[in-house]
C-alpha cells in the first residue's frame, strides 16, 4: 500500500471510535453523557419570542428607552447561548420571554471634596415571565413552588381563625391565575476618576439581566 494511502487509512481508523462516542445527530454526547447547548437547555423548545420589554420606571435622560438596550443584550445571549432560535412572529414562537423594567435607581456611593462623584452605582430591577405558549405553562416558575412556612409564622394563604367558632369561615379568595415573575436584579458600579460612566454601567447592567435571565432559561435538573 503507497504512503499516502496508508497515511489516510490511518488516519480514518483513529477517527472511527470518536465516531461512535460522538453523536451523529443532534445534540452531542460523550459516553452517553450531552455536550453543549442541548445539556443545559430544553431540546423541545425551538423558539423564542422575545417582545420589547416594557419600562415602568421614571424614565429620564439617559435611561429613556434603557428597554430596548436590555431587549436587545437578551437577545443576543439567548442566540449565543443556548440552542433556542429567536422569532419575531409569536404564531411561530414555541414559548414567549416578557420582561418589564421596574426600577431604575443611580446612587452615589462616593464624592470628592469638591462635591463630585467618585463612585456611583447603577441598580436596575426587571420583571421576566417566561410562557410556554403550546400550552401555556410558565417555565419561569420558582422551583420546587410556594416557599415553605416558617414555624411560628402565619401563612397568608391559609383561611383565617374566626373568634366566634360559630361564625363559618369565609371561602378562600379565587386565584387569579396570573403568572408571579422573577425579579431580576443587576448592579453597576462606575468609577469616573477611572473613565468609567454612566454608561458603562448601563452597559454593565444590561449584559449581567442578560445572563441572569438565560441562565433562568437553563432546563431544571
Amino acid at each position: 500500500m503507497p504512503a499516502p494511502t496508508r497515511r489516510r487509512f490511518l488516519r480514518l481508523a483513529a477517527l472511527a471510535p470518536l465516531g461512535g462516542l460522538l453523536g451523529c445527530r443532534g445534540t452531542p454526547s460523550v459516553l452517553g453523557y450531552k455536550l453543549g447547548a442541548g445539556a443545559l437547555y430544553d431540546e423541545n423548545i425551538k423558539t423564542v419570542y422575545v417582545p420589547i420589554f416594557v419600562n415602568r420606571a421614571f424614565q429620564t435622560n439617559p435611561y429613556r428607552g434603557f428597554e430596548n438596550d436590555i431587549t436587545k443584550a437578551v437577545i443576543d445571549e439567548i442566540g449565543r447561548t443556548t440552542s433556542f432560535r429567536v422569532t419575531s412572529d409569536p404564531a411561530r414562537a414555541d414559548t414567549e420571554l416578557l420582561g418589564v423594567v421596574s426600577q431604575v435607581y443611580k446612587g452615589i456611593l462616593n464624592r470628592t471634596q469638591q462635591n463630585q462623584v467618585r463612585e456611583g452605582e447603577l441598580v436596575v430591577n426587571v420583571d421576566v415571565v417566561w410562557r410556554d405558549l403550546r400550552d401555556g405553562t410558565i417555565l419561569s416558575a420558582p422551583r420546587g413552588g410556594r416557599p415553605p412556612v416558617p414555624p411560628g409564622a402565619i401563612d397568608p394563604n391559609s383561611p383565617p381563625v374566626p373568634f366566634d367558632p360559630s361564625i363559618p369561615v369565609p371561602p378562600v379568595a379565587c386565584d387569579p391565575g396570573q403568572p408571579v415573575p422573577v425579579r431580576i436584579t443587576a448592579t453597576g458600579r462606575f468609577i469616573p476618576e477611572l473613565g468609567e460612566t454612566n454608561t458603562s454601567a448601563m452597559n454593565m447592567v444590561q449584559n449581567r439581566i442578560a445572563v441572569q435571565i438565560v441562565s433562568m432559561m437553563e432546563k431544571r435538573w
